[in-house]
Order: C-alpha cells, then sequence, then structure tokens
C-alpha cells in the first residue's frame, strides 16, 4: 500500500508540475512573468543604489544598465522562450514569487511573502465552504435512502420536480438569499462580510463566525441538494434491484439492513467519487462565491490578484488550486484502494512494473518479420476483396459474409438511433413527460425571441442604444419598476406620461398680440388616477428666433380649480426645466417638494395624490414675424415598459432581449463544441490505441489538474475579454475532461462490437470506422448530455460576466445582475436584479427538464424508476 500511495503521489506531482508550467508558459505569453522577475531586479539594484555617494547622475545611470543587464542574463531572462518558462517552474512549484500588497485586508499597505498570504486565507474558505459541502453530501445521501422505500409517492415527486432548480450555481441562490434575508428578514444574518477576520480561536467568536457563514452556507446547501437527492434516489434504485438485494428481501432481512449492507456497502466507490467532485467542484465554486458574499478567502483574493494584475499572485493561486485537486485525487486513489477490492496495489504478489516486464518479454518472442508477414497478409486480403466485382465474389467468400452482417448491423444501428420507424414510438415516449414538452415549449419560445431581438434591433442599433449617451434616455425615469407590477398593486404606480405638441400629443395655439409680439400657447392636460407620485415633472422647449430671446410662463393648474404659477423665464433655442430641480418654486410652495405639493390633496393630512385631470399650461411670447416654439411635457413616472429601467435611465428590455441570444449562443456553442470535440478525441484515442490513446489520457488528467475558472479568469484578464475569445477559451479548457474518460469506456465496449469487426473484416479504414460507425452509436448517450450541459455553459458565461470578465461591448444578463447589486439593491429597486436573475434561472430549468427527459426516453432502464 505505501508503495502504491508513493507512485500515485509521483505521477500527480509530475501531472501538477506540468499543470503548472502550462500555467506559467500561457501567463508568459504576453511577457507577464518576465515583467515580474525584471520587476523585480530592477528594484533590487535601485535599493542598492540608493547609497552610493561620489557619483554622478550619468555614471549611477550607466552602472545600474550594466548591473541590470547582467542581473536579467543571470536570471536568465535572455534564453529560449519554453526554457525560461521552465526555469520559473521551480518558483511556481514552491509559490516562490516574491511578496504582495493584495491581501484580504485593503488598509493593509505592507508587502507579505505570497506563500503567507495563500496560508492565511485558505482556512477561510475551508472552513466555510468545506463544511457547506459536507453538509450537503451527507444530507443528499440520507434523504436519497429513504425515497427508495417510497418510491412514487408524493415527497418523490416533489424532489423529482425540484432537481432542475439546482441547475443554477450557488452564487445565484446566493444573489436570492440575499434579497429575502437581508430585507425581509431585516439584516438577522449578514451577507457573508466580515468586519475583521479573527487572529486567534476564542469561544466568544464563535456566535459572530456562524451568523457570517449562514448565507454562504445555504446557497451552496440549496443549489445542490435536489439535484443530490435525485441522482442518489435513482443510483439506489438501480441496486436496489440487484440480485443480491433481492436475495436479501427473500431472506426477509428488515429494510435498514438491506440499506445499510446490501445497497450502501457496493455502493460505497460511487459515494466516495461523488464527495471528492464536490471538493473538486467547491475549488471552482469558491470565487464567485465569496466575490459575492465578501468572504476573506483564497476566491476573494483571487479576484483582487486579478483587479490589480499582481501576476505572481495570480499565478501561485492558481498553482494553490491545481495542489487542492491533485490532494483530492490522491486521496479518493488511496481510499479507493482501501476500500474497493476491485482495486489492486498488485497482482498475485507482483508489482505493475513486473506484469509489465512480464507482459514485454511474452511479446518479444515473437519476431519482427512475423509481425510484418502478418500485417502483410491482412492488408492484401483487403485489397484483394475491395477489386473484386460482385460477379466475381461468391457469396460464401469471407469478405461477403462480413460486407452482408455489416450492412445488417448498420440496418439495426439506423432503426434504433434515428429510423422512421423509430422516430414516432421515441415521439409517443416523449409525449409521456409533460416536462419534455414544457421544456421543449420553453426553449423554442427563448430561440424565437432572441431571434426577434437580433432582428428588431440590429447589433449596431443595441450598441447605439445601450452605450450611447445619457441624453438618449432623458425622457425615461431613473430605477422604474415594469408596468406589469401594477397588476399586483391595490394603488397603482404612476406610468410614464409623455405629451409633444410635434406628434400632435398637445395642440399648438398662436395669438397674434400686438404688432411684434406673437403669444403660443400650448396646454398639457393628463389624467393622473394613481395612488403614488411620480419621479419628476420635465418641460423641454425648442425655440426657432433669430435675435430676441423668447418669453416662457408655465401655469399649474390642478381638479379642484387652484391656478399655480410654476416659473416664468427667458428661453434659448433648446431649454430644459425640471420642476423638481427649481429651488425658488419649492421655496414658493413653503419648502414641499414641487411634485408632491402641486400634485397633493389640500385636504388631506399626510400627502397623497390627489387624482384628476391636470394642466400644464405652457405659454412662449415671441417678438419676431417667423419665431416659433414647439414643447413637450413628461411626467415621469415610477413604473416604464416591460421591463423598467435602470439607473442610467436605460430601457432594461434592449438588455434583457440581447442578453437572450447572447446567453443560448455562448451555451450552445460551447456545448456542442465541447461536446462534439471531446466525443472524437475519445473516440480515436479508443480506436488507434497506444501512444495516442496514452497521449489523449495524459493531456486529460493534466487538464483536469488545471483548475478552469482560475485559469480561464487568468487567460480573458491578461489577454482578451471579446466574446469569441472568452468562447474560445471555454471549449479548449473544457474538451479534456470527465468526459473524455466516460465516453473512452463506452467507446472500448463498442469497438468489440461485431459490427465493427465486419467493418475491419471488410477493409475500412480506422478513420472511417471512428467517424462513422463508433461515433454515431454513441448519438443517444451524447444528445442528453449536450442538453444538460447547456444551462451550465449559459450559467458560466453570466457568472464570469458577474466576475467582471466579459465582452466590453455586449449587454448580458450577468452584467445586469451586477448592476443591480451595485446600484439598485440596497434602493429597494429588486427588478434589476430579479429580472435577469428569473431569465437565467429559466433558461437552467428548461434545458435540465428536457434533458433529465431525454435520459429517460434513450436509457430503458430509468424509464422504469
Amino acid at each position: 500500500m505505501a508503495k502504491y500511495a508513493i507512485v500515485k503521489a509521483i505521477i500527480l506531482f509530475i501531472t501538477v508540475a506540468v499543470a503548472v508550467y502550462l500555467t506559467i508558459f500561457i501567463a508568459n505569453l504576453g511577457g507577464y512573468v518576465d515583467e515580474v522577475i525584471k520587476g523585480n531586479i530592477d528594484f533590487a539594484l535601485g535599493m542598492s543604489m540608493r547609497g552610493m555617494k561620489g557619483v554622478s547622475a550619468e555614471e549611477k545611470v550607466e552602472i545600474f544598465e550594466l548591473q541590470k543587464e547582467a542581473a536579467y542574463e543571470a536570471a536568465g531572462l535572455y534564453v529560449p522562450f519554453a526554457t525560461r518558462c521552465f526555469r520559473w517552474l521551480g518558483h511556481g512549484l514552491m509559490l516562490n514569487w516574491g511578496e504582495t500588497n493584495v491581501d484580504s485586508n485593503a488598509w493593509n499597505s505592507k508587502t507579505r511573502d505570497i506563500r503567507i498570504v495563500i496560508l492565511e486565507n485558505l482556512p477561510r474558505t475551508l472552513l466555510i465552504f468545506g463544511a457547506a459541502n459536507l453538509a450537503l453530501f451527507f444530507t443528499s445521501v440520507f434523504l436519497a435512502l429513504p425515497l427508495t422505500r417510497k418510491y412514487g409517492g408524493w415527497l418523490d415527486r416533489l424532489v423529482i420536480a425540484l432537481s432542475p432548480m439546482s441547475s443554477a450555481p450557488a452564487w445565484v441562490y446566493g444573489v436570492i438569499l440575499n434579497l429575502i434575508f437581508l430585507r425581509a428578514v431585516g439584516g438577522l444574518f449578514s451577507g457573508g462580510t466580515f468586519d475583521a477576520w479573527p487572529t486567534e480561536f476564542k469561544l466568544a467568536y464563535i456566535p459572530m463566525v456562524i451568523k457570517h457563514m449562514f448565507l454562504p452556507f445555504l446557497a451552496i446547501f440549496l443549489s445542490g441538494l435536489f439535484q443530490g437527492v435525485y441522482a442518489w434516489r435513482t443510483f439506489f434504485l438501480i441496486y436496489s434491484n440487484e440480485d443480491h438485494v433481492e436475495m436479501a428481501r427473500a431472506k426477509g432481512l428488515p429494510p435498514r439492513m438491506i440499506e445499510r449492507r446490501y445497497i450502501m456497502r457496493p455502493v460505497l466507490p460511487n459515494l466516495i467519487t461523488s464527495f471528492a467532485l464536490l471538493f473538486i467542484g467547491l475549488w471552482q465554486e469558491v470565487i464567485a462565491l465569496e466575490y459575492f458574499f465578501n468572504v476573506a478567502g483564497i476566491g476573494r483574493l483571487f479576484m483582487s490578484a486579478l483587479a490589480r494584475f499582481d501576476t505572481p499572485m495570480i499565478v501561485g493561486l492558481v498553482t494553490t488550486f491545481a495542489y487542492l485537486l491533485a490532494i483530492t485525487v490522491f486521496l479518493l486513489d488511496i481510499i479507493y484502494a482501501l476500500v474497493d477490492p476491485r482495486v489492486s496495489v498488485g497482482s498475485e504478489g507482483q508489482t505493475a512494473k513486473a506484469a509489465f516486464r512480464k507482459k514485454k518479454r511474452k511479446r518479444s518472442f515473437r519476431s519482427i518479420g512475423q509481425v510484418v508477414r502478418s500485417a502483410w497478409v491482412r492488408w492484401s486480403g483487403s485489397q484483394r476483396a475491395r477489386h473484386l466485382t460482385k460477379a466475381q465474389r461468391p457469396f460464401d467468400h469471407p469478405t461477403s459474409r462480413a460486407r452482408v452482417a455489416f450492412s445488417g448491423q448498420l440496418k439495426a444501428l439506423w432503426k434504433r438511433t434515428s429510423g422512421s420507424r423509430n422516430l414516432k414510438p421515441m415521439l409517443r415516449e416523449a409525449a409521456r413527460y409533460p416536462s419534455a414538452i414544457v421544456g421543449l415549449a420553453i426553449i423554442v419560445v427563448l430561440v424565437g425571441v432572441s431571434i426577434y431581438a437580433v432582428i428588431a434591433i440590429p447589433y449596431d442599433e443595441m450598441i447605439e442604444l445601450w452605450r450611447g449617451s445619457e441624453d438618449a434616455w432623458n425622457r425615461n425615469p431613473k430605477n422604474a419598476a415594469p408596468a406589469w407590477v401594477n397588476l399586483f398593486r391595490k394603488d397603482d404606480l404612476p406610468s410614464t406620461i409623455v405629451l409633444n405638441s410635434r406628434d400632435g400629443t398637445a395642440r399648438k395655439r398662436a395669438t397674434v398680440v400686438s404688432e411684434g409680439m406673437t403669444e403660443i400657447t400650448i396646454p398639457f392636460p393628463f389624467d393622473f388616477p394613481y395612488g403614488a407620485f411620480p419621479q419628476d415633472l420635465a418641460v423641454y422647449v425648442d425655440a426657432e428666433y433669430d435675435e430676441k430671446i423668447p418669453l416662457l410662463s408655465l401655469t399649474w393648474l390642478t381638479p379642484d380649480g387652484r391656478e399655480i404659477e410654476v416659473a416664468t423665464s427667458s428661453i434659448h433655442s433648446s431649454y430644459a426645466y425640471y420642476l423638481s430641480q427649481d429651488e425658488k418654486l419649492k421655496r414658493r410652495l413653503g419648502g414641499q417638494l414641487p411634485v408632491h405639493a402641486l400634485l397633493a390633496d389640500p385636504a388631506a393630512e399626510t400627502p397623497v395624490p390627489l387624482n384628476g385631470i391636470y394642466n400644464l399650461r405652457l405659454r412662449v411670447f415671441v417678438f419676431e414675424e417667423d419665431a416659433d416654439v414647439d414643447a413637450e411635457f413628461v411626467l415621469l413616472g415610477r413604473v416604464y415598459g416591460l421591463a423598467g429601467t435602470d439607473h442610467r435611465r436605460r430601457d432594461l428590455m434592449v438588455a434583457l432581449l440581447w442578453g437572450m441570444p447572447v446567453a443560448l449562443a455562448f451555451g450552445l456553442l460551447a456545448a456542442v463544441g465541447t461536446s462534439v470535440s471531446t466525443m472524437v478525441i475519445a473516440a480515436v484515442g479508443a480506436w488507434f490505441g497506444g501512444w495516442v490513446d496514452s497521449l489523449v489520457q495524459r493531456i486529460t488528467e493534466v487538464n483536469m489538474l488545471l483548475p478552469f475558472l482560475p485559469v480561464s479568469l487568468m487567460i480573458y484578464t491578461l489577454y482578451s475579454k471579446r466574446f469569441w475569445a472568452i468562447l474560445g477559451v471555454t471549449v479548449l479548457l473544457s474538451i479534456f475532461g470527465n468526459a473524455t474518460k466516460n465516453y473512452r469506456a463506452i467507446f472500448l465496449q463498442v469497438k468489440q462490437a461485431p459490427y465493427i469487426e465486419a467493418a475491419r473484416a471488410y477493409g475500412a479504414s480506422g478513420w472511417r470506422i471512428v467517424f462513422r460507425y463508433l461515433i454515431p452509436r454513441i448519438i443517444p448517450v451524447l444528445v442528453p448530455q449536450l442538453v444538460i450541459l447547456v444551462p451550465g455553459y449559459v450559467f458560466l458565461e453570466a457568472t464570469l460576466a458577474f466576475l467582471g470578465v466579459s465582452d466590453p461591448v455586449l449587454p448580458t444578463w450577468g452584467k445586469l445582475i451586477v448592476e443591480g447589486l451595485s446600484y439598485g439593491l440596497h434602493r429597494g429597486v429588486y427588478h434589476l436584479v430579479l429580472e435577469p436573475l428569473s431569465l437565467l434561472l429559466l433558461v437552467g430549468l428548461a434545458f435540465v427538464m428536457l434533458g433529465l427527459a431525454l435520459e429517460r426516453i434513450f436509457d430503458p432502464r430509468l424509464r422504469e424508476i
């Protein structure tokens, strides 16, 4: 066992070294690591020359340049790029990157060793998120066991119905819980923010730590609970039908003993794997969670390093994540060897190396000539069979029999997967699952709306609207809720009213007062039936004149007959007047807010709106014959449109509509690109075997130890945040993962199928077999997994935008959530967060509902449970 552990540790350390080298290589493509080394050298030389006396400034510069060049050469900055990156590998593995001032305590500007800073922040991450994942794992397992006894009951159906909720990541639940607890509960629990982390352990600190841990803990717990319970319930149901379990039931053993001895014990390796995968996922999750909850751990430390472009800290933290993943995998392998008798550390007393040598000696008895002759016979036979005509080839010829058997296998495969006869039963089977119909309907609607958004609001127009100046939106209210919120209120909030003399919504009348003076009157009558005051009242006037400036007069007429002089002023060519900003009017109204005073019921003790017909009468005196005036009145309400507005008065419908094609395109392209690439690579490795398969497996193992989110964030921050760059890096980093090993295991089984042997005898090439016969065989497995992958990538795009890594031009749902949290949450403007969050959850729910139903349709074993 010790020898097995040592071998595993060495292999994992080599894998970590390769992963760290790749991290340094990627970071140094833009010269970022080299700049760190140069900066350290320049700083050290500058400090050493401060004490030099009797040397002129020119001589100091000359000495500094000479010493700098010598130091650069000694540090290896002039060696080839790949070799130079390899020299930094030792620094990376030892986290020896010098000092940094990026710390969880922002007020502390002192520089400290990077290793010390990381080790100080790591226990906080482990405490909060490790405890949450432990609780989630054991709760899921022990809640799933009773569901196997109550299969089909109301609780079982409830868990199945709630399982798609787990498609959302933990930070999404964190946002929702923050809204609930900080508002509804009145700040009983902190949002995760620690004013200062305790430097020592005291019993008095425990309640404070629990208070701050509660919301992050609950967010992780809720994000994985229902899906975990559902997955384990399905897994236990499959195992509960095994022969040894049926035998135990026949013996009359109690249900709890059967669960403990005959179900739980055989699946113990699977439980350990699931537990390890939870912790592997933990290292990916902590960045977004700590960023949102402001927990002083390695996740928030990583975001602080990205914000300051602190490359040494970034590379050091990526290396730390790689070590954490390697330790998790190492412990998993060791525990596997202890609990699973199928995992052997030796073979009949032999080590793996001895078995390999024995196998190698056995193979060496065959001479090279024998190998060449047998290969030539196989090749020449297949070539002769290819050139036989149909008449020349008798039916009992081996190649003919192989062709017939092969064609029969293909026909059976076509009928089983995509044949027209089998399509109708599959559709009938899909109709049995309402979740599939609902999920597919939602997806169709989302795709249709995305197409409409791109056509109705072209890209250039969208950019001009969303990223233009505030003048384009100054007629809109600020942070206005959607108009449909009035459906759920007793007293309606005022909507925006716009009256304009140009479009005919306001009538203009000109009266000649005397020679050289004309009065232009524009009344703005409007009905105000609302139960709340508007945000503001505004008048926009455009005047045309040559020299003599027109004179403006505004009068307010109330439903009860009062007439209030609002303002008198001379106006220029463009004039904007906001009643709430007129201090003179405020003083004339007794210090009240002008909007409240003009619309309030004078008989009421507390300010309430007086409903009825109001009229703002605008009179302009012009003193030139060709002078003219047009005006617009805007009542800035508290509701606007279908989506409301943000703090910059922008219509959120533009961003919500355009965020949909961005999210769906990212999710679909990433899922398809990753799935197809992974499947092809796994098929090639499984079919050709040898060094090809070994190379694929080694790349997969290295990539699995590269923490996806930290590495991708590093690349996006240091290089590019464009949409296509983010998508490309996401696909590249996702190709070699767990799915590669899963597909490889399936292909190794399919490789032994009779129709594959028939194809080989028929003379089909290796590439033809891979693309025509191997890959199509697992399409039924691929389709459900691809559908389920889509929401994961949709949420990944939102997570990246949430962390500040997104295309700087495109509006996305993740950006809207960030802006809502920054500008609207603490002002009670919840729609800024809830609308994009709801759309994200809707996309995740739709694809997961469809994917789970497709799994049952394509896998007959799942239909029975």
